[in-house]
């Protein structure tokens, strides 16, 4: 090989490096719960964590940390027990070692904690950051911390979702559902996702009815009702799977649970923890319209939602991160709300956007240089109707393709505006052209305006 082809060869393998994904964080162990008592034991192993010197490990401040242990199954000394930090919902513990301060790549923690049960009482208010135990369920989701979570604090990530192996045994309740996995009837069951998910956990004693893999956890639902509850998620899988010719792979999870506040009757609050979506109180025939389908609104929603089954933790790395992961997935709730609710209705959607933005000042996207500069107006909104100007521009066809090409090298790559206009081009679209797009909508100072009147000019 050549001395400059050798260098060029070089050059490149380092920008691979320096733009690989995050490793894959993996978590095996035992949880014992008691539903009566609201007593967590919980024994973890933590393999696959990223290289990190600026670092936390967080925990519920409810939990009580028995000790730290290395690889070898030794003691490791830790900071954070004593004047600890409070980081949302957990306290913020950092290993304390001599000779390096870089988190390791394995350990283990062992830890126990008690949370109020609620039986025929209630709290002042409840929210995704309770662990929520009532006389019938228990409700835990990657926001309360029950299990251990990497706080990157460096790039103010926080890395919750994990591959895992969890052995989890409930006393005082029939079922157990970890999120990605079908839930479980018994005492004791074992849950295995080769997937990475955010870990919502949800026990008790419930039933739950199943269609092609997705399910309806703890609710009396009719028969007839989840039927057509079925039916409509599985028109909103098929559009995406169709447009982007990719196989939906996610199972989906309809959970009703009980809050742990007192509510005004009929009144209604949830979640998501993609792929499982938590409601409280949830009438389900209230999603649905005098035909069976699901109001228009339900379809953008769950349009959006299931769109991370594309672009979802694959896409969560880099200071365009927000970009990746919540605009496309916006963005393919267009297609979804146009394919199913029509056009008519995705103008009012559109234009509604429009002036949801009118009044407000953004940086141009290749200006980014941190990630939490795409708040949620720029990356629900803005860069969302940014998309649909590209699909405007180029075609529904071109822009799918190159949706696909984009998830290629997510699988290997921190997605750059780079591979934007490498997949673009790949996909037909000329270099000019996409230049000339990208200067106008992507880089210019002036390109929210531009957007609003391209809208405005396709669908006003």
């Amino acid at each position: 090989m050549k001395k400059n082809n050798f260098a060029i060869f070089a050059f490149i393998c380092a920008l691979l490096c320096f733009n690989t994904v995050p490793a894959q964080i993996h978590i095996e162990g035992n949880v014992e719960i008691n539903m009566n008592s609201g007593l967590f034991s919980c024994n973890f192993n933590l393999a696959n964590i990223p290289k990190l010197s600026d670092y936390s490990i967080l925990l519920n401040k409810g939990m009580n940390v028995k000790y730290f242990k290395d690889s070898e199954n030794e003691l490791i000394n830790y900071e954070g027990y004593y004047n600890g930090k409070i980081k949302g919902e957990a306290i913020a513990y950092t290993f304390k070692n001599d000779s390096t301060s870089t988190i390791p790549s394995k350990f283990n923690v062992t830890y126990r904690g008690a949370f109020p049960v609620y039986s025929n009482d209630f709290n002042k208010f409840d929210y995704k950051g309770m662990i929520a135990i009532n006389n019938q369920t228990l409700r835990a989701s990657e926001q309360t911390k029950w299990y251990p979570v990497i706080y990157d604090a460096a790039n103010d990530r926080i890395l919750n979702s994990y591959t895992y192996d969890l052995t989890i045994t409930i006393k005082g309740g029939n079922t157990i559902f970890v999120n990605g996995n079908a839930p479980k009837k018994g005492e004791t069951s074992r849950f295995v996702s080769r997937k990475a998910h955010p870990l919502l956990l949800f026990a008790g004693t419930y039933s739950f009815i199943e269609s092609n893999g997705d399910y309806i956890l703890n609710t009396d639902v009719s028969k007839e009702t989840s039927e057509k509850v079925f039916n409509n998620t599985a028109n909103i899988k098929s559009i995406l799977s169709k447009n982007l010719g990719l196989e939906f792979t996610d199972k989906i999870y309809l959970i009703n649970h009980k809050a742990i506040n007192k509510r005004r009757e009929g009144s209604s609050w949830g979640f998501n923890t993609y792929p499982t979506f938590a409601f409280t109180g949830l009438n389900f025939d209230k999603l649905l319209d005098d035909n069976g389908n699901f109001l228009n609104d339900y379809y953008r929603y769950f349009g959006h939602e299931f769109g991370h089954n594309y672009f979802g933790n694959n896409v969560m790395s880099g200071k365009l991160s927000w970009f990746w992961l919540e605009s496309f997935a916006e963005y393919l709730s267009y297609n979804v709300a146009e394919d199913l609710c029509g056009k008519e209705f995705l103008k009012q959607v559109l234009l509604k956007q429009i002036k949801n933005i009118e009044n407000d000042s953004f940086i141009p996207l290749n200006k980014i240089e941190n990630r939490d500069e795409i708040d949620e107006k720029y990356r629900y909104i803005l860069a969302p109707l940014m998309l649909k100007c590209f699909e405007d521009r180029f075609g529904r066809n071109k822009m799918n393709l190159t949706l696909k090409s984009l998830l290629e090298f997510a699988k290997s790559e921190t997605l750059t505006l780079m591979h934007w206009k490498e997949s673009a081009i790949k996909n037909g679209i000329k270099e000019e052209a996409f230049e000339k797009f990208e200067k106008e909508f992507v880089e210019n100072p002036e390109f929210k305006q531009n957007i609003i009147d391209e809208i405005r000019k396709k669908h006003g």
